[in-house]
């Protein structure tokens, strides 16, 4: 459910030019309340059902699935709805996912993959902390748990980016949304119903082995690195890299993946939260943009198209017999801002 990000705004802002405690509970708590949320999958077992809700430009799309959960790194979700994910599963064994697709008998097989319930960008927290103020809020029930709620407000803009609701016992965050600058609900997660528990059977935890099943790699099937001079080496080709990032972001993984033959560099930005993508080749391989409401625009003398959807961006472009790509939960006018950077 949406609630009202602007009073929390004023409340948030009010609170701290006081030096008030909101919520029983100060800054220093609601950090530590935080690193402990980061962490606690990794101590934590459980079980339950999870609705997550991500809102679009032309309406919302919703997933319920069944999370299983064994510490440290074995998770299972398997999907109750919608018609067209029923019956599908993921499992994700440390940073390697396997997405079983039955209607199309395909198993899709990708590295570093991001989830629903993670709060900070690959549980991130010092990147995290640096560019975001986490701010104490009222307590609330959420699956029949009492939590503490956290908002996390960016430095640079002021602006609530995220709010999440936090097992005061077990530290697991039960709930989980995201807004965009005006205030919006972006999407939004939240555990219906949770148990703690460790008494799983090892197999539903296993690599999927399916009988005529065709296994596809996903994106970031790559491996990912944070050696960027080895990554660029690797490349092939002169790589060009942004000289402008908003505030906050910076670059935190790399790969080389072949896409249909073709040696793609990816990098991948974040500031904690929100990430940002660049793909860039050499061998004309632009991105497919069918079956998308593509646009056109300019920046810096260039052509190019961008697809929009809800909180991300995709701007694609060429420039000096390379084809770029960013991809990114920003505004099209900094995507262009960003890749201006790049081509200069």
């Amino acid at each position: 459910m949406a609630r009202n990000t602007k009073a929390l705004i004023v409340l948030t802002l009010a609170a701290l030019a006081t030096g008030v405690q909101i919520g029983n509970a100060n800054a220093e708590d609601a950090s530590a309340l935080l690193r402990a949320s980061v962490d606690a999958p990794a101590h934590i077992s459980y079980a339950g059902q999870v609705e997550n809700v991500r809102f679009g430009n032309t309406g919302s799309e919703a997933a319920i699935y069944r999370i299983e959960h064994r510490a440290p790194n074995l998770t299972r979700r398997t999907y109750l709805a919608p018609e067209s994910l029923y019956g599908d599963w993921t499992i994700t064994r440390a940073a390697q996912s396997y997405s079983v697709d039955i209607k199309n008998r395909k198993v899709i097989v990708a590295s570093n993959a991001a989830v629903d319930d993670q709060v900070a960008m690959n549980d991130n927290f010092g990147l995290l902390r640096s560019n975001y103020l986490a701010l104490p809020g009222p307590s609330e029930t959420v699956a029949g748990r009492a939590t503490a709620e956290i908002a996390l407000m960016n430095k640079y803009t002021g602006q609530i980016i995220m709010r999440v609701w936090i097992d005061k016992q077990t530290h697991l965050a039960l709930e989980k949304e995201s807004y965009a600058a005006n205030g919006s609900v972006l999407s939004h997660m939240r555990f219906e119903q949770v148990s703690y528990e460790n008494d799983f059977p090892n197999a539903i935890f296993d690599v999927p082995h399916l009988a005529g099943y065709a296994i596809v790699p996903g994106i970031g099937h790559g491996a990912l690195s944070r050696d960027f001079a080895g990554i660029v080496r690797t490349v092939g080709f002169d790589a060009r890299g942004p000289k402008y990032l908003p505030e906050g972001f910076v670059p935190v993984r790399g790969d080389v993946s072949d896409v249909k033959g073709i040696p793609t560099l990816h990098v991948l930005y974040s500031d904690g939260i929100r990430t940002l993508s660049l793909f860039e080749n050499n061998r004309g391989a632009a991105v497919n943009l069918s079956g998308y409401k593509v646009q056109t625009t300019r920046f810096e003398n260039h052509d190019a198209q961008y697809v929009q959807d809800g909180p991300t961006t995709l701007l694609t472009w060429a420039e000096a017999g390379l084809h770029f790509a960013l991809v990114g939960e920003l505004s099209r006018a900094e995507l262009a801002r960003i890749a201006a950077s790049v081509v200069l």
